[in-house]
């Protein structure tokens, strides 16, 4: 009786262990379960925002393709229609065809124009630090006023110049800016440093008063300075402030234009590299451009009235 009674013990610990035992593993299991299906809800969460994110990409590369196609569709027709006047001017007289080219050219020059207007950008005007120039409560107009030699304690050999904020880092953008009243300017694009002026000796000073013009234009307007600009001097000088893509030199070339500009477009395409300039005022005549400019991070359109003491107007996209 006595064995028996341990045996049932036993058999009662046997089976308390095995219901522990039980609950142990089914507790372990519930465990597995749940760091599982949070494994899993991590997992999907992760894959919805891949897919979500592969998603985006792919409307985004169709909607730029399909802007390209449409450009490509419009530059298409513009090409057919010229190509469609160019055959019926080939069918005319000498003399018809003659007349009628310059209408065909002019067309073809407005249209190029009016692709780049779209990027019309607006801008606040700022000088640095510079005495000579005043710019109107609307921030939109640019003059030169002069100022006093002998009240500075040291001579400028340059004027700063305005720059135009916000900077453009990146994109396209386009502006227009009145200078119909001017004999001299210069416009363009600057990294936001502006040189700063130089100290000189009084003959140092005298001989950079003789040669001004020179030294501005030649030495400091340059790509390696800062400066990515085109200019005009004594009402029919134009230059371009350029500099050899080989050498890296410094180089001024001349710019021959049939009549002078009353207004000049300013056009950058930073994905393109290049920054080109308009005659409005003669059809959009493209006047010059730089190609693939080594630009900064960050540019800023550049404004300089020189000595001339009418006002340049940076002009609000057309209504």
């Amino acid at each position: 009786m006595k064995k028996a009674k341990i045996c049932a013990e036993w058999k009662d610990d046997l089976q308390q262990q095995k219901a522990d035992w039980e609950d142990q593993i089914q507790s372990n299991v519930e465990n597995v379960q749940r760091q599982f299906n949070r494994l899993r809800e991590f997992l999907d969460s992760k894959e919805n925002e891949e897919l979500q994110t592969l998603k985006n990409e792919k409307e985004q590369v169709i909607e730029e393709l399909e802007e390209s196609e449409n450009e490509l569709r419009e530059q298409t027709e513009l090409v057919g229609d010229l190509i469609f006047d160019v055959k019926h001017q080939l069918e005319l007289s000498s003399l018809e065809m003659l007349q009628g080219a310059n209408c065909v050219l002019r067309s073809f020059i407005i249209s190029g124009l009016m692709d780049v207007q779209q990027y019309w950008v607006h801008m606040d005007l700022h000088a640095k630090n510079d005495a000579d120039i005043t710019i109107n409560k609307e921030k939109r107009q640019i003059q030169y006023i002069g100022y006093n030699m002998s009240k500075l304690p040291v001579s400028e050999t340059y004027n700063l110049g305005v720059l135009g904020y916000p900077a453009l880092s990146s994109g396209k953008h386009y502006w227009e800016v009145d200078v119909s009243r001017r004999a001299a300017w210069l416009l363009g694009l600057n990294d936001g440093k502006c040189a700063q002026p130089q100290l000189h000796s009084k003959d140092e000073m005298n001989f950079i008063k003789r040669h001004q013009f020179y030294i501005k234009q030649n030495v400091m307007y340059q790509p390696k300075c800062g400066y990515w600009v085109i200019g005009m001097k004594n009402s029919s000088v134009y230059k371009a402030f350029d500099e050899c893509s080989d050498t890296h030199n410094s180089s001024v070339l001349a710019l021959y234009l049939p009549g002078r500009p009353s207004r000049v477009g300013v056009f950058l395409d930073r994905e393109a590299g290049t920054l080109s300039f308009y005659d409005v005022s003669n059809c959009g005549a493209l006047i010059y451009r730089f190609y693939n400019p080594a630009f900064p991070v960050e540019v800023y359109p550049y404004f300089n009235p020189m000595e001339c003491s009418y006002p340049m107007t940076v002009c609000g996209p057309p209504s």
